[in-house]
C-alpha cells in the first residue's frame, strides 16, 4: 500500500511539473518585443494542452493554441507602438509563467566575429576608446537599451535553444556588451526615443561559411570549395548556424547588422556572392519575402594583416562593395580613417556603431539632414597630367580643405606607384597629380593594407578605398 501511495504521489508531480511553461532562453523578461508586428512566441506545454497567452497592452484579448503531441507549442501575438511603459505577458497551460519588464520597441539582430563581439570594457590590453564614460551612464539605459548575448557553441545540427539572457544596460552590463551593436542602440535611442533591443551572436576569427547553413553553401560553392572550407579553420562551415542563429530566428526582429570578414581575408573571390546567399537565408527564416528587413555591415577596417604596404586589405573591401549591388535594402558603414595598423581590434568602436545607426536611421527610419553612405569613385578623367576623381555621397562637398590630404598613389603605364599629391577642385571632385608621373594612367586610394587616407564627406564619413586600374600584379 505504501508502495502504490509513493507511486501515485511520484506521478502527481510528474504531472505537475509537465504541466510548466517552458520557454527558450530568447523568450524572458526584461526583453523587448518588436513593434508593431505579429512576433513569435513558442515553446514547450503539457502534451496536447491548450496554452493561453494574455498581455499587458491588451488585457481582455487572449490568444489561445494546442501543445501537440510532444508538447511543442507556438502562436503569433499583435504588438503595438513602441512605448517604454514595462509590459508582461503571462503563458499558461494550467500552470501560469509571467514575464515581466518587457518593453516594445525594435530589434536588431547582430553578429560576426572579434569585432562585433568585442564588449564595451574592451579586450585584454586592447581598450574601446571612451569605455568608462559610456559604462558609468549605462544605468540612464536601463528602460532605453536591452541586450541578449547568445552564448558560443557549436554544432552541425540544428539547434531550438541557445544559452543566454536579457539584459537591462547598466555599469555592469554595458562593460560586457556588444560594443558596436551598444553605440548602434545608444545613438538610434538618442535620435528616434524608442526602446532598442540587441539580439547578438558572434565568435572572434570565425568565417562567413560558418554562419551559413549547408543548403546556402551548396547552392553558390562547387563540392571541392566545400570540402577546402571543412579543412581551412577550426570552426567548420555551418556550425555556428546551427548552433547561434537557429535557435533565435523565430524572434521577430527589425533588421540586422554584420560585421565579419577578417578571416575570410585573402580568400575572398567569392565573399561578395556568399554574403549575399547568408543575407537572403537569414531573411528567409525571419519570414522576409519581401527583403524589408535591411541589412547593414561594416567595411573590416586597415590594418597590416601579413604586410602593411600588401593589397590584401583592399581587394577584400572590393568584395564588401560588390555585396552592395547583390544585397537589396543594404549598406556599409566604412572604417578607412580607424583602423590600427598593430591591433586587429581597432578602439574606435563608437564611431563604428555611430555609422551604422546613421545608415539605419537615414535608409529605415527616414531621418534626413546628413549623408549616411560612404564616398565612392563615381568616375575620372585624366588630363594635361593630372586626374580628376568624382565622388558620390558628398553632395556638400568632400573635406578636408585646409590640410594636406593624404592616402592617393597615381602611377603611369610603367604600373609604378608614387604617392600623389591631391586637391579639392569641385564640390565632389578631387584632382590627383605626382611630378614624378608626367603620364598618369592609374590612381589609388588608401589602396594598402594600411594607408589610412583623410578624405571625408561633410559628415565625417571616410572615402571607401578605391582604385582606377585592374591591375593586381603590382604593389
Amino acid at each position: 500500500m505504501k508502495r502504490l501511495l509513493l507511486a501515485i504521489i511520484a506521478v502527481g508531480f510528474a504531472l505537475s511539473a509537465s504541466a510548466k511553461i517552458e520557454l527558450p532562453h530568447i523568450l524572458g523578461s526584461h526583453m523587448v518585443l518588436q513593434q508593431n508586428a505579429m512576433v513569435n512566441l513558442w515553446g514547450k506545454a503539457t502534451p496536447n494542452s491548450k496554452v493561453n497567452i494574455t498581455v499587458s497592452w491588451a488585457p481582455l484579448r487572449r490568444v489561445q493554441t494546442t501543445a501537440d503531441k510532444d508538447g511543442n507549442w507556438s502562436a503569433k501575438v499583435d504588438t503595438p507602438a513602441a512605448t517604454f511603459e514595462p509590459q508582461t505577458v503571462k503563458i499558461s497551460d494550467g500552470e501560469t509563467l509571467t514575464l515581466t519588464d518587457i518593453l516594445i520597441g525594435d530589434v536588431w539582430i547582430t553578429s560576426g566575429q572579434s569585432n562585433m563581439e568585442m564588449v564595451v570594457k574592451g579586450f585584454g590590453r586592447q581598450p574601446v576608446e571612451n569605455a568608462l564614460d559610456y559604462i558609468l551612464a549605462g544605468g540612464k539605459e536601463a528602460n532605453r537599451i536591452r541586450m541578449f548575448t547568445v552564448k558560443r557553441d557549436r554544432s552541425f545540427e540544428e539547434k531550438t535553444d541557445c544559452e543566454g539572457e536579457w539584459s537591462r544596460a547598466s555599469s555592469e552590463s554595458v562593460a560586457n556588451m556588444s560594443a558596436t551593436s551598444y553605440f548602434f542602440a545608444l545613438n538610434v535611442v538618442n535620435a528616434i526615443d524608442i526602446p532598442i533591443g540587441i539580439v547578438t551572436a558572434n565568435w572572434g576569427g570565425t568565417r562567413i561559411e560558418s554562419w551559413m547553413p549547408q543548403a546556402a553553401l551548396e547552392d553558390i560553392l562547387t563540392p571541392e570549395q566545400i570540402a577546402q572550407k571543412q579543412k581551412s579553420h577550426s570552426i567548420k562551415p555551418t556550425e555556428l548556424y546551427c548552433a547561434m542563429i537557429a535557435p533565435i530566428r523565430d524572434f521577430t526582429a527589425k533588421g540586422f547588422l554584420w560585421y565579419q570578414g577578417c578571416s575570410n581575408l585573402g580568400n575572398n573571390d567569392h565573399y561578395d556572392t556568399m554574403m549575399a546567399r547568408m543575407v537572403q537565408q537569414w531573411r528567409k527564416d525571419w519570414g522576409d519575402s519581401k527583403n524589408e528587413m535591411p541589412f547593414y555591415y561594416v567595411m573590416i577596417a586597415p590594418h597590416i594583416y601579413d604586410n602593411s604596404m600588401d593589397i590584401a586589405y583592399p581587394l577584400f573591401v572590393e568584395n564588401q562593395v560588390k555585396a552592395l549591388e547583390k544585397i537589396p535594402n543594404s549598406g556599409m558603414a566604412a572604417t578607412t580613417d580607424i583602423g590600427d595598423e598593430f591591433c586587429i581590434h581597432p578602439a574606435k568602436k563608437f564611431e563604428v556603431g555611430q555609422r551604422l545607426a546613421a545608415l539605419a536611421l537615414a535608409k529605415t527610419y527616414g531621418q534626413l539632414g546628413f549623408e549616411a553612405d560612404a564616398p565612392q569613385m563615381a568616375a575620372y578623367s585624366i588630363k594635361d597630367g593630372k586626374a580628376v576623381i568624382t565622388m558620390s555621397h558628398c553632395s556638400g562637398g568632400l573635406t578636408p580643405k585646409h590640410e594636406e590630404i593624404i592616402g592617393f598613389e597615381i602611377a603611369g603605364a610603367d604600373k609604378v606607384f608614387h604617392k600623389a599629391q591631391a586637391t579639392l577642385s569641385a564640390t565632389s571632385e578631387v584632382t590627383v597629380w605626382s611630378d614624378e608621373v608626367k603620364q598618369p594612367v592609374a590612381v589609388r586610394y588608401s589602396f594598402r593594407n594600411f594607408a589610412p587616407g583623410n578624405l571625408k564627406n561633410m559628415f565625417g564619413i571616410p572615402v571607401i578605398p578605391f582604385r582606377t586600374d585592374d591591375w593586381n600584379d603590382v604593389k
